[in-house]
């Protein structure tokens, strides 16, 4: 073994040193340290005391560096000292810090027990966590385990935010637009051998007949699904993905019609054009409900036609098929085969069709991904620069004066304001040039507040620089100054003009004028009653 500087303690730096440390007899005390931070120092005089007193030959002193023994992994990066007290290999005992009193008592207890022959309360191999190191590994772990999770949960939410915004623009462009999926059998005769398309009835029924009058049939493909595709079109619409449904949707190729709605009959509930709130406006407002192209495709599956949109209201409602609805009348019946043992009776729809606009919206990007990224192309909205916020004093009008000039692109609020008051403080104005034009005398009070978007570090700099005496990079905290400092509606406060010296001279004139004259009617006044004091 290498002999370190201070004779007391052992220098151990490989593995090999280690399996020595182990191997010595009575009890050695460890100083498990990482080469960055260095041994502890701080408690050598205390060790020393304690040999010297009480320990004798039966206590000997190491210091480990981690960096290189493997049975110490778990304490590498660490600044806080770690001792192992090792008694015939094992770990009888530990000790976090560098308190001293708590070193000599330990030394103390562990010298006596060792010297009485008593067993230790726990001894544990030098890989493993003592009781103390697994308590304080529990609760960082537990931090670790919660600030992951915070992480987590922090992703999805922002995931779950991105994929509603998604939705949102999707079906407010698709409101008009939904999808219909017939059923592979349809095109299937007895054999199972494909049939023309147009000698099929549920298919012939449902464009010549059911649906010319509501919808134009704007694409049509002929897919053969996949389960995996299967799951990719079904999100959001409440389906079960069931052997059964994968099995009667890939048995052959299903037709896939992208519609394109009409304007329906003024009889149905919905009004068309959709009606919105003011405050949405009209931007913002989709020609038809969201949900209503599905649901209007629904009732006419499930229940009947509707009234088409060019019938009068005087005229007669369109007759309801025999036999019921389209839904009732077109199925397939699977009937089991008698020798296959798991086979049952099954029974397969013509048709599906999108429940509500989410639904279809997962239609389209999976059958008509095409159209959608040629029509309905999405970006995703880039999420807004962070804020920061300043606050500097009327000396340093100049400098906020350059550096809103040159980052002007930057700024996101500027006031400059009486005193550092809201909302007491007024307004004096909005850019710093205003200012110098509109106050003609300053108090020297005034107080810049400036918010900018961190469009780039220079711009940032060039305030920082200044020396506000107050400074955020919270953009919480500014969004919350903006909302003290600049509430929407509030403009600039007019400055009352100030009287000049030579204005004031000529008004001090206009008073003494007005004072002499009164004097004079005074005197004309009392004349006047002498006058008469003396007739009488």
């Amino acid at each position: 073994m290498k002999k370190g500087t201070v004779a007391l303690q052992t220098d151990v730096r490989t593995d090999e040193d280690w399996e020595e440390v182990l191997e010595r007899p009575g009890l050695v005390v460890v100083d498990v340290y990482s080469e960055w931070s260095g041994p502890c120092a701080a408690m050598v005089s205390t060790l020393r005391k304690v040999k010297m007193e009480q320990g004798g030959e039966i206590l000997s002193f190491a210091i480990a560096r981690n960096d290189d023994i493997s049975a110490l992994e778990r304490f590498r990066g660490k600044s806080e000292p770690v001792w192992m007290f090792i008694q015939n290999g094992k770990m009888v005992n530990s000790m976090f810090g560098a308190h001293c009193p708590n070193m000599q008592r330990l030394l103390v207890e562990e010298i006596r027990r060792v010297q009485q022959g008593e067993p230790s309360r726990w001894a544990i191999p030098v890989t493993q966590r003592g009781p103390e190191e697994e308590v304080r590994w529990q609760a960082k772990e537990a931090i670790r385990k919660a600030q992951e999770d915070a992480q987590l949960a922090l992703e999805e939410a922002e995931k779950r935010t991105k994929y509603e915004a998604f939705l949102a623009q999707m079906t407010f462009e698709l409101c008009e637009e939904t999808a219909v999926l017939l059923y592979p059998w349809i095109f299937l005769d007895e054999e199972g051998n494909q049939k023309d398309k147009n000698a099929c009835p549920a298919y012939t029924e449902l464009v010549n007949e059911l649906l010319k009058e509501y919808y134009d049939v704007a694409e049509s493909v002929s897919f053969q699904l996949d389960e995996e595709t299967i799951e990719k079109m079904f999100v959001e619409s409440d389906v079960e993905i069931t052997e059964e449904l994968v099995e009667g949707l890939t048995s052959g190729k299903c037709l896939i019609m992208r519609l394109k709605g009409k304007p329906p009959h003024p009889s149905w509930p919905v009004p068309y054009p959709n009606e919105c709130p003011e405050e949405i406006g009209k931007e913002n407002c989709p020609v038809r409900a969201i949900n209503d192209v599905e649901n209007y495709l629904l009732e006419i599956l499930n229940n009947g036609p509707q009234p088409p949109p060019s019938w009068s209201e005087d005229q007669t409602p369109p007759p309801k098929p025999e036999g019921g609805p389209y839904v009732s009348r077109h199925f397939y019946l699977h009937e089991p085969d008698p020798e296959v043992e798991e086979d049952v009776e099954k029974i397969y729809p013509a048709v599906w069709a999108p429940p509500q606009a989410r639904s279809k919206v997962h239609v389209f990007k999976t059958i008509f991904s095409g159209y959608m990224d040629k029509s309905h192309p999405y970006f995703e909205p880039v999420p807004p620069l962070p804020l920061c916020a300043f606050k500097f004093d009327a000396s340093k009008l100049q400098a906020v004066s350059d550096a809103f000039i040159a980052h002007q692109l930057a700024i996101e609020c500027f006031g400059v304001f009486e005193f550092d008051r809201p909302p007491l403080a007024r307004r004096i104005a909005s850019t710093p040039q205003n200012f110098e034009a509109k106050a003609r005398h300053k108090t020297g009070g005034e107080v810049f507040v400036v918010i900018i978007r961190r469009v780039n570090e220079e711009a940032f700099l060039a305030f920082a620089g200044i020396e506000p005496y107050f400074v955020t990079e919270d953009t919480e905290e500014a969004e919350k100054m903006i909302e003290q400092y600049f509430p929407e509606g509030v403009v600039d406060a007019t400055l009352e003009e100030p009287v000049v010296d030579g204005e004031e001279e000529e008004s001090f004139e206009e008073e003494e004028e007005d004072v002499e004259e009164g004097e004079d009617e005074e005197e004309q006044e009392n004349e006047g009653e002498a006058f008469f004091d003396d007739d009488f």
